[in-house]
Formats: structure tokens, C-alpha cells, sequence
């Protein structure tokens, strides 16, 4: 697969939720690390102020969940200020530990860059489903997908429930379920709505004459 390298240009700002999905951190965790200071949130003009983070804060929150067992918080707060200073620094090290930027680089670029595949794939229309988030050109809701994988539900079951259905679009549902969230109570799914049923067979006796 070929990832698009990240770009500290980018003016790419990323939501708590965004960011917890890319990283695989809980969103609770997150939040405490931009309470706790040790990743640094950033304000934009398009976005208002708030919580939002750059690509480097992103780096910064992937090597949390790596390290947080491994260094305080105040080695890990210079550490992750460093990464935003030298965006392409390749290692550091704090005391006998020693850390290797590139793996975490490579690994949340490839997460971004499923991000963007799987926002392609999607669309939103007040007219479709009350305006819930589609998969393009399906009345599949994106959401229903994610929950029913999360329920048990295989590739094949869901290809054959659904059949305009991709396996990318599959696989990529709870990326963008974790990512954006649905506000308010979530539409309730069924398993065995796509699990086929068992059909027993069984032999009447005879009609009495």
C-alpha cells in the first residue's frame, strides 16, 4: 500500500474523536492529554477555538499510548514538544530508553490516509435516511455497518444482506464510526436481522382418512 507521507504544512486539524480514532487511544484519554497539556490543542479560524489537533499533535498522542507507562508525563510533555519543533526528527531518546519516531510516523500515516479513503466513501443528505451518514450512492447507513461488525456480523454476511456493498467499505465502517460519532440515541441493529435462520424439517404424519 502506498501512503502519502505526512505534510507539516498541512493545515488539517483534527476533532478529539478524529484523533482517538487514528490513534487508538480512548477518546477519554485524549481529552486528558490535551487537559493535562502534554499534547498541545490548537485554534483555527475555520474550526473556532477548542480542541483540535495538528498532524503533530497526532504523532505526539500515538507515542502516548506507546510510552505513558514507560515515562512521566512532565519526560513525556518535553518529548512531545521536541516532535513539534523537529517534525522529522527520526530518534530521541530519555535516559536508557530509546525511541524511534519512524514506526509511529509510517503507522499514523497509513491511519490518515484510510481516514481519507473511507470520507470518500461517504456521503450525507438531509433527503437520505434523515440525513444519517450513507455509503456514496446506497441507502446504507455507515453507522449500521460498524455496529454490526461490532455485534459479530462477517464480510460475507454483510456482502450478501447488502450486496452494493465493497469490502473496503467494510472494513473501513468502524474507522469512520469511531471517528464520527452520531449525537444523540443510536439507531438500534439487529444481528439477526442478517444472519440466515436455521430451517428444520420435519415429516408430518399422514392425514386421517
Amino acid at each position: 500500500m502506498n501512503v502519502r507521507p505526512m505534510d507539516r504544512r498541512s493545515e488539517r486539524l483534527f476533532s478529539p474523536a478524529e484523533a482517538a480514532a487514528l490513534t487508538e487511544l480512548p477518546l477519554k484519554a485524549v481529552n486528558n492529554a490535551i487537559d493535562k497539556d502534554i499534547v498541545s490543542a490548537a485554534d483555527s479560524a475555520a474550526h473556532g477555538s477548542g480542541r483540535w489537533l495538528t498532524v503533530c499533535g497526532l504523532l505526539a498522542l500515538s507515542l502516548e499510548r506507546r510510552l505513558s507507562s514507560m515515562l512521566v508525563p512532565d519526560e513525556r510533555r518535553k518529548l512531545f514538544r521536541m516532535v513539534e519543533e523537529r517534525p522529522y526528527l527520526k530518534r530521541s531518546s530519555r535516559g536508557p530508553l530509546r525511541i524511534d519516531l519512524r514506526k509511529a510516523r509510517r503507522e499514523l500515516a497509513a491511519a490518515i490516509w484510510r481516514l481519507r479513503q473511507i470520507r470518500a466513501l461517504v456521503d450525507s443528505n438531509p433527503d437520505v435516511v434523515g440525513g444519517e451518514p450513507t455509503f456514496r450512492g446506497t441507502r446504507i447507513p455507515t453507522h449500521l455497518i460498524a455496529s454490526l461488525l461490532l455485534q459479530g456480523a462477517t464480510e460475507e454476511q454483510l456482502k450478501e444482506s447488502y450486496p452494493r456493498l465493497t469490502r473496503q467499505m467494510i472494513r473501513l465502517a468502524p474507522l469512520y464510526a469511531a471517528a464520527y460519532p452520531l449525537r444523540g440515541r443510536p439507531r438500534q441493529s439487529n444481528l439477526s436481522a442478517i444472519t440466515p435462520k436455521r430451517i428444520v424439517r420435519t415429516t408430518l404424519p399422514p392425514a386421517k382418512s
